[in-house]
């Protein structure tokens, strides 16, 4: 499966429209912020985002919710030295759980609050000092002198996420911190990593040999943008560089920061990236349609009942174990703002009674039209279409919320028969 069509097949189980004016939340360290990253605030504008800023000194505080809806699409935090406010970790959390998209971007330092949260959506910035160094291939700035200014080049294989740099890459300016990821976690990727030539570390202190065998980052081990997706489809950015949104880097034709944070915040602010399914149909192979499960007729000599019919709904629909059966939908991709035919050779339907019993990939006639046809199983039951990328056993929650009384009952029981057989085993009776 290639990474641009995986990234993309993550979102098909919800298809998203783009609002004419996204509302956005702009949360700032300052408000000289204003001044020094306006071309990406215009860059978002443009777009047809509608911005409201917030730098902690506005009467009226940020509030992502009222009255158990969103106020805003998208959330900015550009704050990596100071706090949220009013806001906390369970908020912005539960912010991405509701679909918000955010964005942020640490730089030399990163507060508490905001390195949790990350680290809850799989992602962890490097330790407190640490910052991205390169001796070999370093950025000419007066004010550097540990050569943490680095030209990054390593993109992503997706156009989806960072357009054609994609396929023709070009240097973007980097002054931050570095971040990793769980090797088996494949709902986030980095999509801009740091050369072969550059570490991690802190600049003002010693490299010693046990440092290099513990935690020090090499090369493309080092994520400087990183791109999350979760399963509601909310979508997440996490850069190390404050300054990769800079007007000093905006202006300077030499570098692509520009091209490159537009790119990228296209995706996580679901302008690109995103499918919609419509036209979803289903019958058998020689076109009849399958009957219902209940007639609808109405039944006289049957007394009037305020009870739902039993375990099926009315319009369930029904098919015989061997029926050859025909799947279709069309898939379509936002692109530049308008829904434009999908091509991929690796969408997946799924035939499942609690497990898949039917999984096979659809094929596509290059105007975004797919179908499938496929013989049902030899099994009695009730059956649903589904059209994902299936997930791993490892993508789920080692630990689930619903089940924390019965983790507390078997460690209470556990800790209860050790302190028991301590006392069984060593006490004698004697006062």
């Amino acid at each position: 499966m290639s990474i641009g069509s995986f990234i993309s097949v993550l979102s098909v189980a919800l298809a998203l429209a783009v609002a004419q004016a996204a509302r956005t939340a702009v949360v700032l360290e300052s408000p000289e912020l204003q001044k020094t990253h306006s071309k990406f605030f215009k860059l978002l504008e443009a777009r047809g985002h509608e911005l409201s800023f917030f730098s902690g000194e506005e009467e009226q505080p940020l509030e992502l919710e009222l009255f158990g809806e969103r106020t805003y699409e998208n959330l900015v935090l550009f704050t990596p030295q100071k706090a949220l406010g009013s806001l906390r970790k369970s908020d912005l959390l539960h912010f991405v759980e509701e679909g918000g998209n955010v964005l942020l971007s640490a730089s030399k330092k990163i507060t508490k609050v905001q390195r949790e949260f990350a680290l809850e959506c799989g992602v962890e910035f490097e330790k407190k000092g640490n910052v991205v160094l390169d001796h070999v291939n370093p950025i000419a700035d007066e004010d550097d002198i540990y050569n943490s200014v680095i030209a990054a080049k390593d993109f992503v294989a997706s156009e989806r996420v960072v357009g054609s740099l994609a396929s023709k890459p070009k240097t973007v300016a980097f002054s931050g911190v570095g971040m990793s990821l769980e090797p088996n976690n494949i709902l986030a990727f980095h999509a801009l990593m740091a050369p072969a030539t550059a570490y991690s570390a802190n600049p003002v202190k010693p490299i010693t040999d046990k440092v290099v065998a513990s935690d020090l980052l090499f090369g493309n081990q080092i994520g400087l943008v990183t791109a999350v997706q979760g399963r509601n489809n909310a979508r997440l950015v996490f850069a190390g560089s404050l300054d990769l949104f800079s007007d000093k880097y905006f202006d300077n034709k030499d570098f692509a920061n520009a091209e490159f944070t537009d790119a990228v915040t296209k995706w996580g602010f679901q302008e690109s990236g995103v499918l919609r399914m419509t036209n979803v149909k289903h019958h058998r192979e020689d076109g009849s349609q399958p009957a219902k499960m209940l007639s609808d007729a109405n039944r006289g000599d049957q007394p009037i009942t305020l009870y739902p019919d039993a375990e099926v709904a009315r319009d369930s629909l029904v098919y015989r174990v061997k029926d050859n059966l025909t799947y279709s939908l069309d898939l379509h991709e936002l692109k530049d703002g308008k829904w434009v035919p999908y091509k991929a050779d690796d969408v997946q339907l799924e035939f499942v009674m609690l497990d898949p019993h039917v999984r096979t990939t659809l094929t596509h006639d290059n105007k975004g039209h797919f179908s499938v046809t496929f013989q049902a199983p030899d099994v009695y039951g009730i059956f649903l279409f589904r059209v994902t990328a299936p997930f791993k056993h490892d993508e789920y929650e080692r630990f689930i919320p619903a089940a924390y009384p019965y983790y507390a009952s078997a460690f209470s029981m556990m800790a209860g028969v050790f302190l028991f057989s301590v006392y069984f085993l060593f006490y004698d009776g004697k006062k």
